[in-house]
């Protein structure tokens, strides 16, 4: 049997299948259920809830070359798929690229994104 190991954080833009990967950190995951507590007859509080959760996933990319941030950048809107090191998959989109400064490299950036969840179907 074979066994792929990952190192690294891969962002793919679904509609091409185009990839920029690189080493990351600064994982974090969130996750909301859409509701609210309404004040209904007889001053009852009741909750009222939308099926499913609100999810995102943020991450920060190490060391991305300035050509792969202009890519980052292109992808804004665009349907993605994460997958990182644990070998989780995440699909969404995003809409910022916060790209910042590598202390000795002028021609690579850390760029933190934030990726808003979205159901999309997983087959081939």
């Amino acid at each position: 049997m074979t066994t792929l190991t990952l190192t690294k954080l891969f962002v793919n833009l679904v509609a091409t299948g185009a990839a920029v990967s690189a080493q990351s950190n600064g994982r974090g995951e969130d996750y909301t259920n859409t509701g609210e507590v309404k004040q209904l007859a007889g001053e009852r509080l009741r909750a009222v809830t939308v099926a499913g959760e609100r999810g995102q996933f943020a991450f920060t990319m190490l060391e991305v070359p300035a050509a792969d941030v202009a890519t980052l950048r292109l992808w804004k809107g665009q349907l993605v798929q994460v997958r990182d090191d644990r070998g989780r998959v995440f699909f969404g989109v995003y809409h910022n690229v916060r790209p910042s400064d590598v202390r000795d490299k002028k021609t690579s950036y850390d760029v933190a994104i934030t990726l808003f969840v979205v159901t999309a179907d997983t087959g081939v």
